[in-house]
């Protein structure tokens, strides 16, 4: 019987559909089996059993079958699974997307709630990192902060980035058709720098800049914006799709009809945003800041903005639109290259060796 490897994630975030989906055809095309242990929220996404069969709960008969177990965000019931998994000898891999690093930036980035919430996300992990027999970090520049904190609970770790399918299904012609947004994917939050860019959206639009935007998320608009008189004067100029999870197809859509996507984060250790507007051959505006300087290359698939610019914000802008068509093979090799998960099929080999 060939062995299973178990894919886990018991807080619900639509966000890791792709990951967990990328992760279980990486371990298929290792020889082994993978097998979902997922909230029970996952259910509404049918891509998932597709893929792999699902389950909810442990049952300790799985232990004869499962050789690893990959967990890949934080959760509540991470710690109490962890420790019944290593006393059935199956193997912890654990994807720390958020390595720990409280400083006076972090704070001034994520505000008190933010800061409160990674403090007992910190504290949920730290067993699960005691118990686990890798460590997965994405970027250097993660591995590195890690190194400063929390590599003394476990020094057994490496660098592997996120990995993803490539839902890509047409050629880089017609993929290039069809953008028209300056877009803003993902959490509406301070450390991904939403403030800034609505005040460079409502900027730009009191201008009378050629623009069109985009601004997709779960979570609602802020009440503010809405009462906000130069957002309603410019209406037919921007899109919402914003208030409830988005499903794959709708996400990707966002990042198709986007030519370019906000990366510019106070603060990142490995966007998820970068992988999937690459994928689309939708280059960054990033931040010179975090991971982002790992995976974009200015003037090549992304360029690198100051948010508070608004001038050099605008003329970037405008040479990604004039060369679109170069900007998009670029980011659809730099994704094949880096996040396309056949491409990290060895490196996961040595993982789960």
């Amino acid at each position: 019987m060939r062995k299973t490897v178990a894919i886990v994630s018991l807080r619900f975030n639509p966000a890791f559909l792709q990951h967990l989906i990328a992760f279980a055809k990486a371990v298929r095309e290792l020889g082994l089996e993978p097998q979902f242990l997922l909230d029970r929220e996952y259910e509404r996404f049918s891509e998932l059993t597709q893929v792999a069969p699902m389950c909810h709960s442990y049952e300790r008969s799985s232990a004869t079958a499962w050789s690893h177990a990959i967990f890949l965000n934080a959760s509540t019931g991470n710690p109490e699974l962890a420790m019944a998994l290593h006393r059935d000898n199956v193997k912890i891999v654990y994807v720390y997307h958020e390595p720990w690093h409280m400083s006076g930036q972090y704070f001034w980035s994520e505000g008190i709630i933010g800061t409160a919430k990674a403090i007992a996300a910190h504290r949920l992990t730290v067993p699960v990192l005691k118990l686990s027999a890798t460590v997965i970090l994405e970027s250097r520049f993660g591995m590195r902060m890690y190194e400063q904190a929390d590599a003394r609970y476990n020094s057994n770790y490496v660098y592997f980035p996120q990995i993803y399918d490539d839902d890509v299904q047409v050629e880089l012609s017609d993929l290039v058709h069809g953008k028209r947004y300056f877009s803003f994917l993902g959490t509406l939050c301070r450390s991904h720098g939403f403030d800034q860019y609505l005040g460079f959206m409502l900027g730009a639009l009191e201008r009378g800049a050629d623009l069109r935007f985009l601004i997709a998320s779960r979570n609602a608009l802020p009440p503010s914006l809405e009462k906000d008189a130069r957002f309603q004067q410019s209406r037919d100029r921007i899109e919402i799709r914003c208030g409830r999870p988005l499903t794959n197809d709708e996400m990707n859509r966002c990042y198709a009809e986007s030519f370019c996507v906000w990366n510019v984060y106070r603060r990142s250790t490995q966007s998820g945003v970068l992988p999937k507007a690459m994928m689309f051959g939708t280059p960054v505006l990033a931040s010179a800041a975090g991971s982002f300087p790992e995976y974009v290359r200015d003037g090549e698939n992304g360029r690198f903005v100051d948010a508070e610019q608004t001038d050099a914000i605008l003329s970037a802008l405008e040479d990604i639109q004039r060369n679109i068509p170069s900007y998009a093979a670029n980011c659809r090799k730099s994704f094949r290259d880096n996040f396309f998960y056949q491409s990290q099929v060895p490196e996961l080999r040595l993982i789960l060796r």
